[in-house]
């Protein structure tokens, strides 16, 4: 458990160094802001370049994201207009764009926040799916996403050799659960994850090349449909995911140094070797026994 109150007042300003922005994302800041109600917010006690108020808002050269543990309140910038904020909000500042965000009157304002930059940060970002258009995202409570955040805060608090390093991977996990979320909103109350666990089942049980359509009929879904859920859910289409199935199994035979390739190829679904030497020299960049031979000399 951290150590960090829900109700614990917390922000840190970090100085980064050159070898800490060549690792490809940086964490500039962090904290908790636990504003009382009818308090003025925000505090005054934060670096001039972070500080605003609301008549004249501000810029920040970093990207933030804010998560809304508790209260109302209401975000603007130009490219997005007003967004009405509620209990559970992420909102991601974009740098370079002016914005401004408040408490609504009538109840507490309690917020996590961490600050970021960097080439990664920026690649990641334009994944998330989230535009200074559309900075705003609807979460709800999400105990995971509080965990991380202060796992971020208890790193920035130590400062030991490397934690900038840690910081970025607990962003990355921070942004991974926001896009896994986004996903799961998209395809709404649909049991999507049922369908496709039922299917990756069908496709392993099956060393037959089970026909797309088959596996579609066998969960009583058509095959356009099926095929198009399968790929928008685990981002390939279930005929890449067979051929991938079967790759794996072939990785896992090639171990066994005594056994033919012909073997493997056969067992791990293929119809005939030559298609199985193919296929694995277009995907892994080398031919089956290559591969094996890269295993037991240690360079694989």
């Amino acid at each position: 458990m951290s150590p960090f109150s829900i109700n614990r007042p917390f922000h840190k300003y970090f100085i980064v160094s050159d070898e800490d922005k060549a690792w490809g994302m940086h964490i500039l800041d962090c904290g908790a802001s636990v504003i009382p109600e009818g308090a003025a917010f925000p505090q005054r006690d934060h670096p001039d370049r972070y500080y605003f108020n609301w008549e004249r808002g501000r810029v920040l050269d970093e990207y933030q994201i804010i998560y809304l543990l508790k209260g109302r309140g209401v975000f603007e910038s130009r490219e997005s207009g007003r967004i009405e904020l509620e209990e559970g909000s992420v909102i991601l500042i974009f740098p370079r764009v002016w914005h401004r965000y408040k408490p609504l009157a009538g109840g507490e304002w309690h917020t996590y926040w961490v600050g970021f930059k960097g080439a990664y940060a920026d690649q990641i970002i334009g994944r998330l799916h989230l535009a200074p258009s559309d900075p705003v995202q609807q979460t709800g409570y999400r105990k995971r996403i509080i965990q991380i955040l202060q796992e971020i805060f208890e790193l920035g608090q130590t400062e030991f050799p490397g934690y900038q390093q840690v910081m970025s991977g607990e962003v990355m996990k921070l942004t991974g659960w926001l896009k896994a979320l986004k996903r799961k909103e998209e395809f709404g109350d649909y049991d999507a994850g049922t369908v496709i666990r039922r299917a990756k089942v069908i496709i392993m049980n099956s060393r037959d090349d089970i026909p797309v359509d088959q596996v579609a009929g066998e969960l009583n879904m058509g095959y356009s449909k099926f095929r198009k859920l399968f790929k928008e859910y685990t981002g390939i289409a279930p005929g890449q995911y067979r051929i991938e199935l079967k790759l794996k199994r072939a990785v896992e035979g090639l171990y066994d140094r005594e056994k033919p390739i012909k073997e493997i190829a056969l067992e791990s679904g293929f119809k005939s070797p030559y298609y199985f030497s193919r296929i694995f020299k277009k995907k892994l960049g080398c031919s089956p026994l290559a591969y094996r031979n890269r295993l037991f000399d240690g360079k694989a």
